[in-house]
């Protein structure tokens, strides 16, 4: 009787169904997507992808066959690009697949280096009673899970940090924060307004692009590094609103309510109104397919790729290269020219060997900009001793620095979690001694580049369920990192700079002389003063005799040791009267220097 029942049930629901569906009205012409029916004269998102072809669902999913709102819409998704669904979609076998996987193993996504690095300072750092482990090989997709680890370094992530990565819903949050995140369409789909008129049948669908506004990079890129800001000639100044405008603070704000100066731009936005993307490579920003767990090492651009750059010949209309410039729209045709390979082997199909020479194309606008290689017969690209320069630590003009990054966690205090959207016990509180920009200080990179260097100082301060300080338990983290602050210059740095200037050495502001016969440092910055237990000065890196006092993670950055910055000063001494690169002295320095010993009569040694 029951199983009478459950069948008649069945046959009245599918009979319900059908009469629906054959009521409701249907396009006259040959079926192509049922989504169109109803969301006419929708706008294509770009020319590679029209409606016309592709229609609806093959991208936002949901059920294109049924006239019905409910059941047309079910299990649709608004943003294709979102990373929980993207294997369905964007990355489809038929689609983007290799584009889909390379995304999500990419540092963007992963924040895997991150990740590890802030949990193995930490945890080590913090005394007994945090007895929770280190998950040395953490993804963010993982934070997702029920079973994520839970310890101080990840729950300041979450709660600091966990606003700005590739898994994050897109539209999640408030402000710049909602901006952010949303997998491939963080970065392909621009931020317009989708303005709707009722009595217009005409839709706009966001528009999809290649070529990426450095508006949807900078989103991201203004705050730690903050290279998104230092390229376009702004440096986010300390909150004291300072210059002030009609007496009161100033306008000139960023996202935050943070205040920022204006000083020199990159020259590569400067003169040639390069935006990110004329640079950056689909290889460097999605990913080569490996999971890394620095940008750098995913990064596949460097500054010898267009200005002592290797060609290679287009021969095939399958050729990546061809590809790319079809879809940029804006780039010559490649077919049968030299285009440029970055050090990983990635085409720039927008720098071509040409007849009157090597021209960059903007991919915004194919503005052809005429590139000057580096020169290397020059004096000052081959000057023995300077082998191990990099181009960042001569060219780059400025970068922000942020001394004494404070923070607390109070226990006492609840804090929204990014990642799952609910607040959870124990608040946290950021605070800075003070933010400097200044001509970088170099030291050492992987054990071989001289490069730019910034501190990464964190004074970390617990409190527990009572809001009792946990002494025991606060610790500090005294790092250095080393990156390319994006505020190139055409004209490099003067010999005197590097030579004498204590704080490109990473001894820090202050003055240094010599007596007898000996160098001498006398800091600017007090330490006893600041009253952070330092022995050294907060903006000092090494002593001069090389003992370090910051270091990159593992030493892989590390300021100058004893014996490097004796022979920077040795070179400092002769400036005064030899400060031509083309000098003969420098020819062979150490021979020179000898020569200066144990000679006689000349004017240098009065």
């Amino acid at each position: 009787m029951k199983s009478s029942l459950l069948f008649i049930s069945i046959c009245l629901i599918i009979v319900a169904v059908t009469l629906k569906e054959t009521r409701m009205q249907r396009p006259s012409e040959g079926f192509k997507d049922g989504c169109l029916f109803c969301h006419k004269e929708m706008t294509d998102p770009d020319p590679s992808h029209p409606v016309s072809a592709f229609g609806c669902a093959i991208c936002h999913l949901g059920n294109p066959y049924s006239g019905d709102l409910q059941r047309a819409h079910s299990s649709m998704v608004r943003n294709p690009g979102d990373l929980r669904v993207v294997d369905k979609t964007c990355g489809q076998s038929r689609c983007h697949p290799d584009l889909a996987h390379r995304v999500k193993k990419s540092v963007m996504a992963t924040n895997k280096g991150m990740l590890r690095i802030i949990q193995e300072q930490w945890i080590e750092r913090v005394n007994a009673g945090d007895t929770s482990p280190c998950a040395g090989n953490l993804r963010v997709s993982d934070l997702y899970e029920k079973s994520a680890p839970k310890n101080i370094a990840v729950d300041h992530y979450r709660k600091m940090c966990g606003g700005c990565h590739l898994w994050k819903p897109r539209g999640a949050g408030t402000g710049e924060i909602a901006r952010r995140g949303g997998g491939c369409s963080d970065c392909h789909v621009l931020d317009e307004e989708n303005s709707k008129d009722p009595d217009s049948p005409v839709r706009s669908h966001p528009v999809i692009t290649t070529r990426i506004p450095s508006d949807n990079c900078v989103k991201c890129h203004n705050r730690s590094a903050r290279i998104g800001l230092s390229y376009f000639g702004m440096f986010e100044s300390a909150g004291y609103g300072t210059p002030y405008e009609e007496c009161g603070l100033s306008k000139r704000r960023l996202s935050g309510n943070r205040f920022f100066l204006n000083l020199q731009a990159d020259v590569h936005f400067k003169q040639a109104g390069m935006e990110c993307i004329d640079c950056h490579t689909a290889t460097g920003l999605m990913g080569d397919g490996k999971a890394y767990d620095n940008l750098r090492d995913q990064l596949d651009i460097t500054c010898k790729d267009c200005h002592s750059p290797a060609f290679s010949r287009v021969e095939t209309e399958e050729a990546l290269a061809r590809r790319l410039a079809l879809l940029n729209r804006q780039v010559p045709g490649v077919l049968g020219k030299s285009v440029g390979l970055t050090r990983k082997g990635t085409p720039l199909y927008n720098l071509h060997q040409e007849d009157k020479g090597i021209i960059f194309y903007r991919k915004m606008d194919g503005a052809p900009i005429e590139i000057k290689t580096s020169l290397e017969h020059r004096d000052h690209h081959r000057m023995k001793g300077h082998e191990r320069l990099s181009c960042q630590a001569c060219h780059a003009a400025w970068i922000p620095q942020c001394y004494g990054c404070h923070l607390t966690c109070r226990k006492t205090g609840r804090q929204r979690d990014w990642l799952t959207g609910a607040d959870s016990p124990g608040r946290w509180k950021e605070a800075r001694s003070y933010l400097r920009f200044s001509r970088p200080a170099l030291g050492i990179r992987d054990n071989k580049d001289i490069y730019p260097l910034s501190p990464c100082q964190m004074f970390i301060s617990l409190f527990d369920e009572s809001d009792g300080f946990q002494k025991d338990r606060s610790f500090r983290v005294m790092n250095l990192s080393a990156f390319d602050p994006h505020t190139t210059a055409a004209r490099s740095r003067s010999c005197v700079e590097c030579h004498q200037d204590p704080k490109v050495l990473g001894l820090g502001e202050g003055i240094l002389y010599q007596k007898a016969g000996k160098w001498v440092f006398r800091p600017t910055y007090d330490p006893i003063a600041s009253g952070l237990s330092l022995s050294h000065p907060l903006d000092g890196y090494a002593g001069l005799d090389g003992q370090p006092f910051q270091t990159g993670y593992r030493e892989k950055v590390r300021p100058f040791n004893r014996d490097e910055i004796d022979r920077i000063l040795g070179v400092g001494t002769c400036l005064g009267c030899h400060s031509g690169y083309d000098d003969p002295i420098y020819r062979d320095f150490q021979a020179s220097r000898r020569k200066f010993q144990e000679g006689a009569g000349l004017p240098c040694l009065d």
